[in-house]
């Protein structure tokens, strides 16, 4: 499992983008298809491309930022839960 406390790199100037949270949740996460199935439940189409154009900035659609920023809130929790319980369990 990935180290989830990784800092994000910030200079005097620098702002943490959603690129930035993205590549802090490691390759391959799933979560641009995870984005797409929140919206999806909540009635909204996107395709994956258009999600993948946010988070590089590309882009600007509210919905789809929204919904990104629910999504890693969620991985982020659920990882966190994940480390407490292997902590308890190896305890």
């Amino acid at each position: 499992m990935q180290d989830s406390t990784k800092a994000i790199p910030q200079g005097a100037d620098s702002v943490p983008t959603l690129r930035d949270l993205y590549a802090r949740l490691g390759p391959r996460n799933g979560i641009a298809a995870r984005v797409v199935a929140h919206l999806a439940a909540a009635g909204t189409s996107v395709a994956l491309s258009t999600v993948f154009n946010v988070i590089y900035g590309r882009s600007n659609h509210a919905a789809v930022t929204d919904a990104f920023l629910t999504v890693v809130a969620a991985e982020k929790e659920r990882r966190a839960d994940v480390a407490a319980r292997t902590r308890a369990l190896a305890a």
